[in-house]
């Protein structure tokens, strides 16, 4: 990855943020950025989702420097040519960095996206300023979602049919999406915005086949914030205090009554506890290179 060649294709502006395409090898990227003093905040995205989903995030932390990119066959990133696994998925989101000239930057990882998170704290420690980790775990080594869960997350319809995925979400997302799934249709219309295609989802279950971050969680030497919800059927309340419990310094939120989509769904605190923690963990004056 490191020695891909990079090139921008376009750049669509939507009043402040501004969607740049980046060809990486033979891969379109959407790169979403709104520009602002002090530390960029990378997001990176969970499961089959693209960008427009972290919308009910974005808007509660104004004034930050957020970048987004859609994972390779998500949103409007074109599929994968290979599987990659997730230490390449890290390296891929450090080069993206490097192409925006930013050498250092806080991480947010939700889901499938704090397990590429937590790899990226790892492998490249100097790109990381901070780290949040929402709704994710340690891969082998955890606690898996029961088995019901586990049979309702793998319905490839649900990244394809919107009301597959309503009827779902009281299975596998619970909290206030699994009591009210027709949010989906307004305040969650960002998850709908782009199908995931099958290819691109595959690849990113592959990359989690046999990956554990246990061996090295207890080496990160970065300000973490680990963030949960009580009701998550998918990544449960022990994946996190796991997490927590091994990161040296961590810091733990459970929120009381939320599922897995809490940073969506019920982002208000979140967003709150993210803001203030950021702030205390605030480095270089606007982390450019």
């Amino acid at each position: 990855m490191g020695s891909a060649t990079v090139a921008i294709i376009k750049k669509v502006r939507y009043s402040t943020m501004e969607d740049t395409f980046l060809r990486v090898d033979d891969l379109k990227i959407r790169v979403r950025r709104r520009p602002a003093a002090g530390t960029p905040l990378l997001l990176i995205n969970g499961l089959g989702t693209c960008l427009e989903a972290w919308e009910p995030l974005t808007r509660r932390l104004p004034d930050r420097d957020l970048i987004g990119i859609d994972h390779p066959g998500m949103g409007l990133s074109s599929p994968p040519n290979y599987v990659m696994s997730t230490a390449q998925l890290a390296e891929f989101y450090r080069d993206t960095l490097e192409v925006l000239e930013v050498a250092r930057a806080d991480v947010l990882g939700f889901s499938f996206g704090g397990t590429i998170a937590q790899q990226l704290a790892k492998d490249f420690p100097d790109s990381v300023n901070s780290l949040v980790l929402a709704g994710t775990a340690a891969g082998v080594g955890g606690f898996p979602a029961d088995l019901a869960t586990i049979l309702a997350a793998a319905n490839p319809l649900r990244y394809q049919v919107p009301l597959v995925r309503e009827m779902a979400a009281p299975i596998i997302y619970r909290g206030r999406v699994g009591r009210h799934p027709r949010l989906f249709e307004d305040e969650l219309a960002g998850w709908e915005a782009h199908r995931a295609t099958l290819l691109g989802v595959g690849c990113q279950i592959m990359a989690m086949m046999g990956w554990s971050s246990l061996p090295f969680l207890a080496t990160l030497d970065v300000p973490t914030l680990v963030l949960c919800g009580d009701e998550d059927p998918m990544a449960k309340v022990a994946n996190s205090q796991q997490i927590a419990a091994l990161i040296p310094g961590a810091e733990l939120k459970i929120y009381e009554g939320q599922g897995h989509l809490f940073l969506f769904d019920a982002p208000e605190q979140p967003a709150a506890d993210i803001i203030e923690f950021l702030d205390r963990a605030r480095g270089p004056a606007n982390g450019l290179g």
